[in-house]
């Protein structure tokens, strides 16, 4: 017990280390029924400097004293996913399929962990499912694992906007999880969207135009007609100016944030008396932001602002995608 005891302390001192200060006061500390302005008193007083492996530090100490086991690794298994909801991780989307339920959505959230570790408990019989939820914003963020005496398997991380038919998984391996979770969530099926990222908002506005605050923007590219502009140092006659306002009118003022993007085409050889075949190619782009990029690529010149890689961008649906010209 002893030993259990030390490895969750370590664990929870951990957790803390890595939350930012600002994050851990507003999603950590209330666990522990504690006022900053005491924690900050006590880490001035062990004259340490004001940073999270300072205040883990503290707060683990008071903690071994004041708390049971059991108490600490409910405060830990919570922590585990309040750290996974407020850091940068890649998700995959999933879609809903089969509602089985049309009962309140609070009814649903408080339903959750109960459905799934039953669900868990029919096929998994020799392992104990273990679920932990909590509500962040507006997103449930879900932690499942299956664990015995002797190992414990990988842990699903699962975040949804309760009463949408959409979930985002931390891997879309984990079969057995992520069906019990949907079973868990009240739908009987689920579709993988090959769509991932980052950014959770991103995500949902990909796959839903409804998550966009300007959900009607720009439903059709329109079209390019270049002519001259004022801007701050003249008439730009080479127009750059409008090539960067048409590329970022299309765009949209808060574009989704994709890293990555996987694009297959089909096109014929550039002069088919020689050889009358299409040719098959495969682009992978990698980046930080992928709208920035492309800004910045037609700022520049690389490409022109009625680009193929503009449309799909506007269209996009999924990081991997097959794209056929319309003239094509």
């Amino acid at each position: 017990m002893q030993g259990v005891s030390k490895n969750k302390l370590s664990e929870l001192q951990m957790i803390i280390t890595r939350m930012p200060l600002e994050v851990f006061c507003v999603t950590a500390l209330p666990e522990f029924g504690v006022r900053w302005k005491e924690l900050s008193k006590a880490v001035r007083n062990a004259r340490l400097p004001m940073q999270p492996a300072s205040v883990a530090r503290v707060l683990c100490r008071h903690v071994s004293k004041a708390l049971t086991i059991d108490e600490i690794e409910d405060i830990v298994a919570r922590l585990r996913l309040k750290l996974v909801a407020t850091q940068p991780r890649m998700w995959h989307v999933i879609r809903l399929w089969e509602k089985t339920t049309e009962e309140p959505v609070t009814v649903t959230m408080r339903a959750v962990p109960g459905r799934i570790t039953q669900a868990l408990r029919k096929s998994k019989k020799t392992m104990r499912p273990e679920v932990q939820t909590v509500l962040l914003g507006d997103m449930l963020y879900l932690s499942i694992q299956l664990v015995s005496e002797h190992r414990s398997g990988s842990a699903l991380y699962v975040a949804t906007p309760p009463g949408e038919p959409v979930a985002l998984v931390s891997s879309v391996n984990t079969v057995g999880l992520i069906k019990a979770t949907v079973e868990g969530l009240g739908y009987k099926s689920y579709e993988i969207a090959d769509l991932h990222g980052r950014d959770i908002q991103s995500l949902l506005r990909i796959n839903d135009r409804a998550w966009n605050a300007n959900a009607d923007h720009l439903a059709e590219i329109p079209e390019y007609a270049p002519t001259p502009v004022i801007t701050d140092t003249g008439i730009d006659y080479t127009y750059k100016a409008y090539d960067e306002n048409y590329v970022e009118n299309i765009l949209g003022p808060n574009p989704p944030k994709i890293t990555d993007l996987t694009i297959k085409t089909s096109k014929s050889f550039f002069d088919r008396s020689r050889l009358d075949k299409n040719i098959n190619m495969t682009i992978q782009i990698k980046t930080e932001d992928l709208a920035k990029s492309l800004k910045s690529w037609v700022s520049k010149g690389a490409i022109a602002p009625t680009s193929d890689l503009i449309k799909i961008f506007h269209e996009l649906k999924s990081n991997k995608i097959s794209y056929t010209r319309d003239d094509d």
